[in-house]
């Protein structure tokens, strides 16, 4: 097929998933909490073990709106580690408009890797990366999430300790951390709280805590927890050190961000340095850098050194991030 023909029908299929992207997210916006209900539904069906464990009112429940297709996406583990990766991320979106997003990217990414007219394999490499740009969306988002929640999850842990030496029970403890504390803490024992509204025990409930939260202090929280229920003791005095442990790690993070700033700026001059170089040589002489364009063995070359940059970079990223 001609170059000019697969870019028409490369054009096509952008175009033609660009507007199934705008009717689910037509559709998405105009969710209600019917909608809310059986999303947070198919989160519990999908977290059983095997298909056979889960009740057939519930099937009935997560499959009623496109029947084929959410039996597909339940069947496929890749759509629901996407589904995690959205409830981690907080972000409003189905598993397959994330996946529309996802090949309408990577086909705009194979357009213009063959309208540049440089081979196969520089297309595929833009298609790629432009394919990945939802899911590293995602992931940004996720660990900002993660980040908020961890800044605020010590207050959080007071106050549940304070309500707990008050006399209340740790769910009324989470009601109280669900109305009173900011997004995301907030929205996380809410849904935590409706979920034993619903049926599930505490101990179900907090697992789920940790499913929708990647995080390491949740965890801790949720074993204290755990182990409590289990062996008794004062809730209220762990949760009280674990805030406290907590707090000075976050004075240690902020001690080894200024004994690392050094590397964290040699890394920023590094990747800034060649990209900066080539524009300033490009706007003084742009034949000298012709050649990195116009011929196979120079793209290849270019290919490359942002290949190494990249590496190095990551190389770098490691060598600073010291994990407490």
């Amino acid at each position: 097929m001609d170059a000019p023909v697969s870019i028409a029908v490369l054009t096509f299929l952008i175009a033609a998933l660009s507007m199934s992207a705008l009717y689910f997210a037509f559709t998405a916006s105009k969710e209600s909490m019917k909608s809310e209900v059986r999303r947070r539904l198919q989160t519990i069906a999908v977290n059983q073990p095997t298909e056979e464990e889960m009740p057939t009112y519930l099937k009935r429940e997560v499959m009623s709106d496109i029947p084929l297709v959410n039996r597909m996406l339940f069947r496929v583990p890749l759509a629901l580690k996407a589904e995690n990766l959205l409830d981690q991320a907080d972000v409003k979106m189905k598993v397959g408009m994330y996946f529309v997003l996802t090949l309408i990217s990577a086909c705009a990414g194979l357009a213009l890797g063959m309208l540049l007219g440089r081979g196969l394999p520089l297309a595929l490499m833009t298609a790629s990366v432009l394919g990945s740009l939802p899911t590293l969306y995602l992931l940004r988002k996720k660990q900002a999430r993660i980040r908020k929640f961890t800044e605020q999850f010590p207050d959080t842990l007071d106050m549940i300790a304070r309500s707990l030496r008050a006399g209340h029970s740790i769910t009324s403890a989470m009601y109280v951390v669900s109305q009173e504390m900011p997004d995301p803490v907030s929205k996380v024992f809410r849904v935590a709280y409706d979920e034993q509204t619903l049926g599930l025990s505490l101990m179900e409930s907090l697992s789920n805590m940790t499913n929708r939260i990647d995080s390491l202090d949740l965890s801790f929280f949720v074993t204290a927890v755990n182990i409590q229920r289990e062996a008794g003791g004062n809730l209220a005095e762990i949760l009280e050190k674990l805030g406290v442990t907590i707090r000075e790690r976050f004075r240690i993070l902020g001690q080894l961000r200024v004994y690392t700033a050094q590397g964290r700026l040699s890394g920023v001059i590094l990747g800034i340095l060649p990209v900066a170089l080539a524009m300033i040589l490009w706007m003084m002489n742009p034949g000298y850098l012709k050649v990195l364009i116009l011929t196979r063995v120079g793209v290849y070359m270019l290919v490359t050194a942002v290949a190494l940059q990249v590496i190095g970079a990551l190389i770098i990223r490691k060598i600073i991030r010291i994990q407490i």
